[in-house]
């Protein structure tokens, strides 16, 4: 073997001043640019599935219980905040729980009325992800005394209703009892996250405002924001709740389930499913590219090097001797282009991942930058890959050099 790697690879020097064949130089070039299209779709898609989920589960938190009806979002069912409960919620994998009420209304000015989702939070809410996307004010002060009117809104309800902050708004609540409810919140901050099932509806203030909606009864909630710890396995732990709020239903016939973010946020989660069948449909593409490419140029190559494979067989080497021979010069070839393509792909990763050259319109998108993961462990699987398959199709191309007629090649030469 060492007898056919040595030729293998002064066939393939480029000393003295050669220059590589035609067809060697297309083959490099198809491999290198299948190489770097691959390495950056999985940065990008691996991007866009790792910052949304972490916009969503840091809006919403990894897992909400509520009650049946609401599906981890707003109904006007509520559930009782008793300590069986909250036993349930204290279990290992949670970091912190918040409990919320919700209640839909509508923004009114003189000129304009948006509808809107006022969510009122306790001081145990986790609020750094409103603090990292607040553009002017602050965050409102929550179960400090006296009891503050603020709002946090949104800069696309700021922009409807022509409010900055310091403004007073009126919000109306349609009661199913008291008929018409209004009042009056002070502005203290405007947000912008980029998600638009956010950003349109969504107002924060403190929890005891919505409070006067059900009597008054500060131990009624819409429900329960979980955080895990990190290495939680989500799912799992959603089961498991759901298994124990199960047996606390049949116990006191408190109804209450736990919903994780994908199941609350659906279509959002589906569409990124499926650009994992856009990576693995253009990783495909790519390698028959380099397949097609490297195969017809080891062809080439063959048919350039007849006299030699005719000289070699006839001092007596084997025919898997020749195969051997040309499989190592497919990995050189091979070789080279993925080392390229490695380096530009990478590169361009590394420029988007920290400099965000790329913008993307938010309203389609919804986040600003094209994302570039550093998936160091996806890219290497990928090269791999790409080397182990191209590799094995190439013996097809060596076999058939293998058939050259020792004294055919000789006398035609």
């Amino acid at each position: 073997m060492r007898v056919e790697f040595n030729i293998a690879r002064r066939l393939s020097s480029r000393k003295n001043g050669l220059r590589a064949g035609v067809m060697e130089r297309v083959a490099t070039f198809a491999t290198m640019i299948s190489v770097a299209v691959i390495i950056v779709t999985l940065s990008v898609v691996v991007g866009f599935k790792e910052s949304i989920d972490e916009l969503i589960t840091g809006a919403s938190a990894e897992i909400v219980v509520t009650a049946p009806q609401s599906r981890g979002v707003v109904s006007p069912v509520t559930i009782e905040s008793s300590a069986e409960l909250k036993a349930i919620l204290e279990c290992d994998d949670v970091v912190r729980y918040s409990p919320y009420t919700a209640k839909e209304g509508v923004v009114k000015s003189d000129e304009n009325i948006v509808g809107v989702m006022l969510k009122g939070v306790d001081s145990l809410y986790d609020c750094s992800f409103l603090q990292s996307h607040i553009v002017e004010g602050t965050l409102p002060r929550l179960s400090g005394e006296p009891r503050s009117r603020d709002v946090l809104i949104s800069s696309h309800i700021a922009q409807q209703m022509d409010v900055v902050v310091g403004d007073r708004i009126e919000m109306l609540f349609v009661d199913g009892e008291s008929g018409l409810l209004r009042d009056r919140f002070a502005v203290c901050g405007i947000f912008d996250t980029g998600i638009d099932v956010i950003d349109n509806t969504l107002v924060i203030s403190d929890i005891r405002n919505l409070a006067r909606f059900y009597d008054g009864a500060y131990d009624r909630v819409t429900g329960y924001e979980l955080w895990l710890k990190p290495e939680s396995d989500v799912e799992m732990v959603n089961k498991r709740l759901n298994r124990e709020l199960i047996d606390l239903y049949m116990l006191t016939e408190q109804n209450v389930e736990a919903f994780t973010t994908k199941s609350i946020f659906p279509n959002l989660f589906g569409w990124l499913a499926t650009h994992d069948v856009n990576a693995l449909f253009i990783t495909i593409i790519m390698i028959v590219v380099a397949l097609l490419n490297m195969t017809t140029a080891l062809l080439i190559i063959v048919l350039e090097r007849q006299r030699m494979i005719g000289e070699l067989r006839a001092m007596g080497m084997r025919r898997s001797g020749v195969v051997r021979i040309f499989v190592y010069r497919a990995l050189f070839i091979i070789s080279r282009g993925v080392v390229l393509g490695a380096i530009i792909g990478v590169a361009i990763c590394l420029v988007q991942h920290f400099w965000g050259v790329v913008p993307l319109p938010s309203e389609g998108y919804i986040l600003t930058t094209v994302p570039a993961a550093l998936c160091w462990g996806r890219w290497l699987m990928a090269v791999v890959a790409t080397i182990v398959v191209t590799l094995v199709v190439m013996i097809l191309p060596a076999m058939l050099a293998a058939q050259v007629s020792p004294s055919k090649a000789i006398r035609y030469e």
